[in-house]
């Protein structure tokens, strides 16, 4: 058995290692700006506020008596 020169194996470790780390590299900014889009998406002001039900409302100044 013939082993391949040790020269050429770390070359094909550091090749492939930075393929993928390449690779990975745009996998994350791809991911960064789906992530950037969708968070944009509705986030536009239309002009129509409507109070949260939760918000204080004033009473009606008339008491009606059953």
């Amino acid at each position: 058995q013939l082993k391949p020169p040790a020269h050429r194996v770390l070359y094909k470790m550091l090749t492939s290692g930075g393929v993928i780390g390449f690779l990975f590299a745009i996998f994350l900014i791809l991911l960064l700006v789906y992530r950037m889009r969708k968070k944009d998406e509705g986030s536009y002001d239309l002009g129509e506020r409507k109070p949260p039900s939760s918000a204080y409302q004033k009473a009606p100044s008339k008491e009606f008596y059953a």
